[in-house]
Parts: structure tokens; sequence; C-alpha cells
């Protein structure tokens, strides 16, 4: 996508989840075999070609909806990932609120109403596949999103009610697809395609370009301000039986993994944390000026989606500061690619219940506390089951542009 229409219109993510489901960019998981699909009925000849643009990273989607003779009204073009008749394995939505499409109509006299298209293992009645399905439009923008109350689902273009809600199918998807609008216009077009993902919802910001961040721990090779020494701990209190271990892989990852148990005599959840060295010896880049944390993960195990980030600072007395940290919530539902979760400044709080974690007061932090950093943790907290989770790097910066996320991160 070129700077000029980043420059357009990129879009703010605050506390924001984002699921690549496809790409262009060779990523295992997320570049699927597309096909498209013109209309066959009562003698349609609309035709569109599709093909990826490997340098540039690019699905091209060129074609023209022509007018059925017999019917005297437009057709329609579509494409689908992966082809009729098959079906692959999309990563849970559940999450998300929505469907992202990042794509630009190259030809400026070109059709500009379009559709996405969602197929799920639940919607089918006898023999018939249910379509869901929502309308959007170019407006000059690079981005856009599609909440998934607007979607419709349809059979052979005719809308039917035996579709079960789609929020109860975000973890069911087989299909994924574009279409020109139906009922449509009849004339030409040629998409770009960088990518279609889940998100939550978001806010358009003007903006040319995303801000610079900060690193505060990554696990490759090279010495830097960025090492720090990772350990975990569990639950001592009340008989706790909790476990978890930290180890680094060589491929540049963290992995937290292990097992949240009731404690007996409380019966309810313990907890585990993964942490960086005592407050007492570690520092970080003050952060002051940025929005929030970023944080690059994968969670393995779908028994637990629900975590907490936490850091201490220097007005924290060190022996205080599991007690006294600020803490936020965030959600990684499982899958077999890294990506980004956002954590604004306003999701932290220093005020929470020492039994689950939950907030009890909202007390963000202040610029003296994040730009005095001294310990980082990551907790499984007022939940009970196994977890492995993954972390790339914990970074601060700006609020990201959604084009931050779209790809996978490549491990």
């Amino acid at each position: 996508m070129s700077k000029a229409l980043l420059a357009l219109c990129l879009l703010k993510v605050a506390g924001a989840t984002i699921i690549p489901l496809a790409t262009f960019d060779s990523a295992k998981t997320t570049t699927l075999p597309w096909k498209t699909v013109n209309d066959p009925v009562m003698g349609g000849k609309s035709d569109s070609t599709f093909q990826v643009d490997a340098d540039r990273k690019l699905g091209i989607w060129d074609g023209e909806v022509a007018i059925v003779p017999f019917l005297k009204a437009p057709g329609f073009c579509n494409l689908q990932a992966p082809g009729l008749g098959q079906t692959t394995a999309f990563p849970d939505v559940s999450a998300t609120e929505g469907i992202v499409v990042t794509a630009r109509e190259e030809n400026c006299t070109g059709l500009t109403h379009f559709n996405v298209q969602i197929m799920t293992k639940g919607a089918h009645h006898e023999s018939k596949q249910g379509k869901y399905s929502a309308d959007f439009s170019f407006e000059g923008k690079g981005e856009y999103f599609i909440a998934f109350d607007k979607f419709q689902c349809t059979w052979r273009g005719e809308k039917v009610s035996w579709c079960p809600d789609l929020k109860t199918q975000l973890n069911q998807f087989t299909n994924i697809g574009l279409g020109t609008a139906f009922p449509g216009t009849a004339g030409k077009f040629h998409l770009e395609i960088t990518s279609i993902a889940a998100s939550t919802m978001f806010e358009t910001q003007e903006t040319s370009e995303a801000a610079d961040t900060i690193d505060m721990a990554v696990f490759d090779d090279k010495k830097s301000k960025t090492d720090h020494t990772w350990k975990t701990e569990s639950d001592p209190v009340m008989g706790g039986k909790s476990e978890s271990t930290w180890t680094v892989s060589k491929d540049g990852y963290g992995e937290y993994s292990g097992t949240c148990r009731i404690v007996p005599a409380l019966k309810a959840p313990g907890f585990t944390i993964a942490l960086t060295e005592m407050p007492l010896f570690g520092s970080f880049p003050d952060v002051s000026k940025a929005d929030g944390i970023i944080l690059g993960v994968k969670n393995l195990d779908a028994n637990i989606t629900d975590f907490k980030f936490a850091f201490c600072d220097s007005r924290i007395n060190p022996y205080r500061c599991q007690f006294e940290s600020f803490k936020a919530d965030f959600k990684v539902p499982v899958s077999n690619s890294f990506s980004e979760v956002f954590l604004p400044w306003s999701k932290f709080s220093d005020k929470w219940s020492a039994a689950t974690g939950a907030h009890t007061a909202e007390e963000p932090p202040k610029a003296s506390s994040t730009s005095s950093i001294t310990q980082i943790q990551i907790w499984v907290e007022g939940v009970a089951g196994t977890f492995k989770l993954q972390l790339k790097y914990v970074r601060a910066g700006k609020a990201p542009t959604l084009a931050t996320f779209l790809a996978p991160i490549m491990v």
C-alpha cells in the first residue's frame, strides 16, 4: 500500500485484538488458495481472474460484471478461499467484533460496491450451505471495518432464517471471500488486496505514518538493554498448587507454560507469574511518551485465553511490587501465528483484588510511573487450567495503526 494511501486514512487501534485471516506474503497460516466464482446462472457472462503479486505481497482481483442476457440485470463475481467444495480451519475470532478488509480499487472508474462473505460449519440446512455476507463501499480509504452484526445469512442470493447467529459461529469459519455487490451494477473492477483480518472495533484517525516503538524485552541473541532475566512464581498462599515454567527458545521467544489450579483452602483459582529480575536490579527505558504496551504473543493452549500484563515502577517498594503493580487484562485466542495486542495506559490500574486480579478502581499510571519501570510481569490469575503462551517481545509505542497488525509476525 502506498504512503499516499496510508495518509488518507489510517486506523487507530486502542486496546485492539487483531487476528489475521488472509495475507499474500507466503506466511503459512494465512496464505490461502483463492478461486474466482463468477455468475453461472441463466447464461451469466461476468468474468474475473485472480493472481498474487509476490513482490508487492498483494492479491490482485481483476474482472467485469456483465448483464445477464436473460435477466437483463447485472450478474456478479466472487472470490473465495478455499474454492468451491473445499474448506479450511481458520482461527477462533470470538474475541473480535468484525472483519477488516485492507484493499483499494485501482480502476478509477471501476466498481466501488462489494461485500465480505463468510461460510461456517454451522450454517447448513439439509443440503444447503448458507453464506453470511455484508456490504461495504470503497471511499478512497485503505481499511474497511465491517461489524459482525451487519452480516446476513443468504442462500443463492436470498436471505434465509435457518442460519445460526454469526456471533455463535466465530470459532467455526470454513471459508472467507469477497464479492461484487448483488444486486449491483455492471462494470469493471481491479482490486489490490493486502489482507483480511478479524478485529475489535476501531476508530479512524487522520495520520500519515505509525509511530516508532521502544523495545522493553526481546528474546534474540543480541545483547542489549532489552535483555532481562525471567523466572516464574506460583501461588504459595493457603496451600496453592499452581505451577509454571519459563524457557527461552533459540527461535526468538520466551515460553510461559504451566497449570493454574484451585487453591483447596480457598476453593478458587490461584495464580502464576512470569516476571523479570527484582525491581532493585531491573530498569527499563522511559516510555512516558508512549500510549501503551504492545505485546507480540502466540497462545498454543485454548484452555486459557485470558491473561494479565503488569509492571512496577520506582515509586513502589521493591518488596511490595507483586501486590502494588499496575495491571491490565488481555486476551489471546489460540493460534499458530504470533499476533499483537495493544494495551493503552488507560487499561492499567494499581487498584485490584488480591484474590482475582480484577480492578477494584480505575487509576491509570502517570508519567512518573511509566518513565521509571523496574519490573514487567505476565499473570495467569483467577482462572484454572493449563496454559502455554509464547512472548516474542514487549514494546511501548503510540496507539498502533491497523496496518501494523494485519500480517502475522514472522518467527
